[in-house]
C-alpha cells in the first residue's frame, strides 16, 4: 500500500501548484509513473479519492503514463527493453553495459485547472 503515500505526494504538488496558478478547481492531473518503481497504476487511481477529498482537487481525474523500462546500450547504441526474453542484455550485441533512459519516474507532467467561474 506505499502507493497511498505517493499519490498523497502528487496531490499535495498538484495543490501547490494550482495554488501558484490562482485556480479554483483542478479537473485532471497527469503523472509519469515508471515501471521500476514498483507502483501499480490501479491503485494509484483507486487512492486518488481519497487523497483529494475535501481540497481543490475533489473530482480531479488522475491520468497516468506507465513507462516501461529502456535502456541505450553503451557498446552499440540500441534503445531496448531489458527483460527475461533478451536475458537483461542488449539485444543486438548481448552486452549488459548500459545506461537508463526510463523507467524510475514518477513525476508530475501536467495539470489542467480552472482559474475561475463564470456565474
Amino acid at each position: 500500500m506505499h502507493e497511498m503515500s505517493y499519490v498523497i505526494q502528487v496531490a499535495n504538488l498538484a495543490a501547490a501548484k494550482a495554488k501558484e496558478a490562482n485556480a479554483v478547481k483542478v479537473e485532471k492531473v497527469a503523472i509519469a509513473v515508471g515501471e521500476m518503481t514498483g507502483l501499480v497504476p490501479e491503485y494509484l487511481t483507486r487512492y486518488w479519492p481519497y487523497a483529494v477529498k475535501g481540497t481543490i482537487l475533489e473530482g480531479s481525474c488522475l491520468s497516468i503514463e506507465y513507462r516501461q523500462v529502456k535502456m541505450r546500450c553503451a557498446v552499440c547504441g540500441k534503445i531496448y527493453h531489458p527483460n527475461r526474453d533478451n536475458q537483461y542484455l542488449c539485444p543486438d550485441c548481448k552486452t549488459s553495459r548500459g545506461t537508463l533512459i526510463s523507467g524510475r519516474e514518477f513525476e508530475l507532467t501536467d495539470i489542467t485547472v480552472v482559474q475561475h467561474v463564470d456565474g
